[in-house]
């Protein structure tokens, strides 16, 4: 989006200087903050490694729950001496938050300016802001606003710029990324077919994907999936197995969709590695109906499992609702996160003794490096390697989070 005409634009007077950059929370924001990494760049600043050789701080904020936000006004009060810029979701709902405001919907037409591709792994690729939904407890929605796509020959465009850089894991990031095209009368398959015929040695890890959007679109999705550069991965946030929850929510699904859409993707493709979120004590929600948020983990068995208690925010229709004591968000995240153990612990096990061929895409430490199979498993191997190595694994054993394992010569 393009500065209003007569506003002042923060971002573009940041010259020559020695800038540090902190950044919170989703994919999303860390993908803007490699775009003002190349702003600053194009604008002579130097990023350096530490707050006290800076002449300036930015902070890309992140107020998804009330203690983020807390931490988020916390550390800009700690920076309030120091020449300040703010960007993220924070100054969209707080303009006068503290320090000299970039608003986060500017940066995209900056960096498109620069010609410039970010280098390093994994790369960001934003394929649109905003989304279409109605979510009842959602304060991001109110700061990043409605959908805007961005336009199918300008993704594939940054796709080959980041190839050309090295990337060799590239992650589609969207506040719902089905939802891509649906203001432009496209759709999420189509730039997956795109996305798929741009050369070169990588990977595409698709994100969050919510199940309202993605119903119409699944069997078309599925079919770009069979691509071997798009890693068969699904992060689809369900956010609770009662339907009488999901309706307060705002969440145009019932569980039984939810269900239907594992069960498409597994039959399409049985190694794939389903991802989702849920929120634990929502406003209204019985001991039964968060009986029926486990049993659905239990029932579609993804191997990672986001689990957030409830957080009112202000400004959202929830937030009218009485909210329940925290105790009893924290003994239902307890049982959550026990049964995810449960569910993780028996699907990685079966994975002993199994050999899997791996792309490795980041070093963990000295003498270790992170790798991910075709349905982007973790899997850890631990010897040195160059990131973009392809070779075949034996799996030793797991930790529960991650796959370990030895590389077969």
């Amino acid at each position: 989006m393009q500065p209003a005409e007569g506003q002042p634009d923060s971002i573009t007077g940041i010259w020559n200087k020695q800038v540090y950059i902190e950044t919170y929370g989703c994919t999303y924001n860390y993908g803007d903050t490699g775009k003002i990494r190349i702003i600053l760049e194009s604008q002579g600043c130097i990023i350096t490694p530490s707050p006290d050789d800076a002449d300036c701080i930015l902070i890309n904020t992140c107020i998804v729950i009330e203690k983020t936000e807390r931490e988020m006004r916390k550390r800009i009060a700690e920076c309030r001496d120091r020449n300040l810029f703010v960007t993220g979701c924070l100054p969209k709902i707080d303009p006068d938050c503290g320090g000299f405001v970039i608003d986060p919907d500017t940066i995209h037409y900056h960096f498109q300016k620069t010609g410039v591709y970010p280098s390093g792994n994994p790369a960001i690729l934003q394929v649109a802001q905003g989304c279409p939904g109605h979510c009842t407890y959602c304060i991001t929605r109110k700061a990043r606003g409605p959908l805007l796509s961005h336009p199918l020959e300008e993704i594939v465009n940054e796709l080959e710029g980041l190839v050309r850089e090295g990337a060799v894991e590239v992650q589609l990031t969207a506040q719902d990324l089905s939802a891509w095209g649906m203001d432009r009368g496209e759709s999420l398959a189509g730039l997956l077919e795109a996305v798929g015929r741009v050369p070169g040695s990588y990977r595409v890890r698709l994100g969050m994907m919510n199940p309202d959007t993605l119903m119409p679109i699944l069997d078309d999705v599925l079919d770009a999936c069979r691509n071997d550069q798009i890693f068969l991965f699904f992060h689809i946030p369900v956010q609770s197995g009662s339907d009488a929850v999901l309706g307060q929510m705002g969440r145009r699904y019932c569980r039984d969709d939810v269900i239907a859409i594992v069960s498409a993707i597994r039959s399409r493709f049985p190694s794939a590695r389903i991802s989702t979120d849920i929120i634990c004590g929502f406003p209204g929600e019985t001991d039964e109906d968060f009986a029926e948020t486990i049993d659905l983990l239990r029932v579609i068995e993804p191997e990672k499992i986001n689990i957030t208690r409830y957080s009112n925010r202000p400004g959202t229709p929830a937030a009218s609702r009485a909210d329940m004591p925290d105790r009893f968000k924290k003994d239902r995240s307890r049982l959550a996160t026990m049964v995810a153990g449960e569910i993780f612990d028996r699907i990685y096990s079966g994975f002993i003794g199994e050999e899997l061929d791996v792309l490795v895409t980041e070093v963990v430490q000295e003498g270790s490096v992170s790798s991910r199979d075709g349905a982007y498993r973790p899997v850890i191997i631990g010897e040195t390697l160059p990131i973009g190595t392809r070779c075949r694994v034996r799996i030793t054993g797991h930790r529960r989070h991650y796959l370990v394992g030895t590389r077969i010569s």
